[in-house]
């Protein structure tokens, strides 16, 4: 419950400063009467989302145990890529994305097109919609269909609770800090559902990778109380094999030092001005 609660609470919150943004700069330019067009978008991408998310569940659902735990691993794998893809976009291009957004508000505010309009919308809700679709599908593995879903909609009215604040002025949230640190959660996240999805991949490797390389199960088993709790937030396993470990530690590892690297300050290649300073 508290994974698809962030989730949804991260990728809900992207989704209404988007909205906020393009609002707000369509009330300061006097084209208040444009944000129903922005409204249409915004509800046609939350649609489409939860179209999306359904038949995901559904389809899986009508699958059998062993064709159903195929797919959802595949799904699972491409959850993990599109997120690392998405913390690692947010971090290096995070700060443009407003002066991005207001940029396309001006052209389709200039052609006085409410389609320009709604697709901008659209496309920046939809895309933030159907990443969440693909981690509480994830999550739901370890968490539950039932825990995924209360999660998800805590998190999302939290995520529109906060995005109505900022848009009328009323909430002051650190947007930097904010995203920097479930950034970090994220990534934990991510690592452990990228673990449990090789733990059920392990039947085709080699007895060495397969093999657990302890248990655990007598004193913190994973299939209640504490121990299902750390399984759902961090990917736990009380009987973990090596190619799960082996795979949990490295991507941990990497995203962290890819994504709390200092980033390197771009210095002044330009020899004229280099020699005007000496």
């Amino acid at each position: 419950m508290l994974t698809a609660m962030l989730i949804t609470l991260r990728e809900g919150l992207e989704a209404a400063l988007v909205i906020a943004v393009v609002a707000s700069f369509l009330s300061r330019t006097g084209e208040a009467a444009a944000r129903r067009f922005v409204w249409l978008g915004s509800a046609l991408a939350g649609l489409l989302s939860l179209g999306a998310g359904a038949g995901l569940f559904l389809l899986a659902g009508e699958m059998s145990d062993e064709t159903g735990e195929a797919f959802g691993t595949a799904v699972t794998l491409i959850a993990v890529g599109v997120l690392t893809y998405m913390v690692l976009w947010m971090r290096r291009h995070g700060a443009g994305v407003k002066n991005e957004l207001e940029e396309k508000v001006i052209r389709a505010a200039k052609a006085a097109s409410p389609l320009a309009l709604t697709l901008l919308a659209f496309t920046a809700v939809s895309r933030e919609g159907l990443e969440t679709v693909l981690f509480l599908f994830a999550s739901s593995s370890t968490s539950g269909t039932t825990a995924t879903v209360t999660g998800g909609v805590a998190g999302l009215l939290l995520a529109a609770a906060v995005g109505a604040g900022i848009y009328r002025g009323s909430s002051r949230l650190n947007m930097k800090t904010f995203f920097s640190l479930t950034g970090v959660l994220l990534i934990v996240l991510a690592a452990g559902v990228l673990g449990n999805a090789l733990g059920e991949l392990t039947d085709g490797l080699p007895g060495f990778f397969a093999r657990p390389l302890w248990n655990a199960g007598n004193w913190l088993g994973d299939g209640s109380g504490a121990g299902a709790l750390l399984k759902s937030l961090l990917g736990y396993s009380s009987s973990p094999p090596l190619a799960q470990v082996l795979g949990y530690g490295l991507y941990l590892v990497t995203m962290l030092w890819l994504y709390l690297r200092p980033r390197r300050q771009r210095q002044n290649l330009n020899p004229v001005a280099a020699t005007e300073t000496d």
